[in-house]
């Protein structure tokens, strides 16, 4: 189902968006259904019910963090993404323009080892928090 749920920008109490929010419990053709409905609507989504555990998400973002808070030419030292990598592209149309960043990571362990020296300041640790992902 996608729920609109509140969400606060910038933690200011008057700056709110409505963002979906998808429950990947459900009958899968129906939630593939949702997902393909979010992302015509509103071009992103909030997950529940992912079975992820809140620790692991919690480091892999502080890893997130710390690799977008690079500046530019030490993010681009990670191959780009083709498919897998660093990539940074412009998007929107008719005024409402931005700019995304993303990471693809190819979940294999030679990979994330490889990439990880140019992704992390820490290179173990940042292999570490991947290794519930890492297909063995």
């Amino acid at each position: 189902m996608v729920v609109a749920s509140p969400t606060k920008l910038h933690s200011e109490e008057h700056l709110a968006i409505e963002l979906p929010t998808v429950d990947l419990s459900g009958d899968r053709s129906m939630v593939s259904n949702l997902i393909v409905k979010a992302c015509e609507e509103y071009g992103f989504f909030k997950v529940k019910n992912h079975g992820v555990p809140h620790d692991i998400i919690a480091k892999m973002e502080k890893e997130s963090f710390n690799f977008f808070a690079k500046p530019f030419d030490e993010k681009q030292k990670v191959e780009p993404a083709k498919p897998f990598g660093y990539g940074c592209k412009n998007i929107g149309f008719n005024g409402d323009i931005g700019e995304v960043e993303y990471l693809l990571l190819n979940i294999n362990p030679l990979s994330i080892a490889e990439r990880s020296k140019t992704i992390s300041n820490d290179p173990a640790k940042f292999r570490q928090v991947l290794t519930p992902f890492i297909l063995l």
